[in-house]
């Protein structure tokens, strides 16, 4: 069984990218990787007693209220260390960057997504999509998956309906491949086995109870702030160069969608995602 702790970065008032990203761990691995963040955070918040309960990676990384006792090269190292830590032993990254202008377009070229106007629904449907594509090869149920998000009291009522529905508009970002009278096909989706490999729906937490939705977050912050920098690399180098270095950390755990069939919700979100981000 792997658990998948969810959670992202951006707003519309904020700029033109929104990531959600969520890292995914083994279920005998889970004690181990929650007690190693937690000793790091612990370790942060006693020298700074101020800092406790506001993890925030935008406002810690900027230095923002408490934060700025923290020297700046020590918060910097301290990203660092959570990035390495994460994909660390297994850890994997799921998740997806999308540009608003993009999105938007998206939405009306006709492409009839079920989720109305939200793209905080779309990323989490897509990342849920990218779990099933992952998980439903994995032999023996292992690949069942619990989705822990940030709480959203806006949205998870809609997301825990989106699973339960199982449009079968997704199916083309996790169809397989099989034989049919000899010849290579993409198999027919049955409403049964749609996100069969998420266990019953999305659950919320707090992210203050959890130091694994507060690495998600730092993921999410990581991505979002590289691709923000790479249309000012000149104005920005040095922290261009930090940001991509933190990135060079998580990109070789994070999954792609790999080969899928030429549906609409694939053209969707190859048209919604951010022109830097690979599905």
């Amino acid at each position: 069984m792997k658990f998948i702790y969810v959670d992202e970065s951006g707003a519309r008032d904020q700029g033109d990218v929104f990531v959600m990203s969520g890292l995914m761990v083994d279920a005998y691995k889970l004690r181990k990787k929650t007690a190693d963040f937690d000793a790091k955070l612990e370790a942060i918040f006693a020298r700074h007693p101020g800092t406790r309960g506001d993890l925030k990676t935008k406002r810690f990384i900027n230095g923002a209220g408490a934060w700025n006792q923290v020297p700046a090269q020590q918060r910097k190292d301290f990203l660092r260390e959570i990035c390495e830590l994460a994909v660390a032993n297994g850890g994997k990254v799921y998740g997806i960057a999308l540009s608003y202008d993009r999105f938007d377009a998206a939405l009306a070229a006709g492409y009839g997504h079920p989720f109305a106007r939200s793209y905080w629904i779309a990323g989490a449907m897509f990342v849920s999509s990218l779990v099933q594509k992952k998980m439903q090869g994995v032999a023996n149920a292992k690949g069942l998956t619990v989705v822990i998000m940030d709480d959203n009291k806006q949205e998870m009522a809609n997301f825990s309906d989106a699973l339960y529905r199982r449009s079968e508009w997704y199916d083309g970002l996790y169809q397989c491949r099989g034989t049919t009278r000899g010849r290579s096909v993409w198999l027919a989706r049955r409403q049964e086995d749609r996100f069969d490999q998420i266990i019953n729906t999305a659950f919320a937490i707090k992210s203050d109870h959890s130091s694994l939705v507060q690495v998600a977050d730092a993921l999410s912050w990581v991505y979002r702030r590289h691709l923000e920098l790479r249309s000012q690399i000149e104005a920005y180098a040095g922290e261009s160069a930090y940001y991509q270095d933190l990135v060079d950390i998580l990109e070789p755990q994070r999954e792609k969608l790999g080969r899928c069939p030429n549906e609409p919700c694939v053209a969707f979100y190859q048209d919604a995602r951010h022109e830097e981000w690979a599905i």
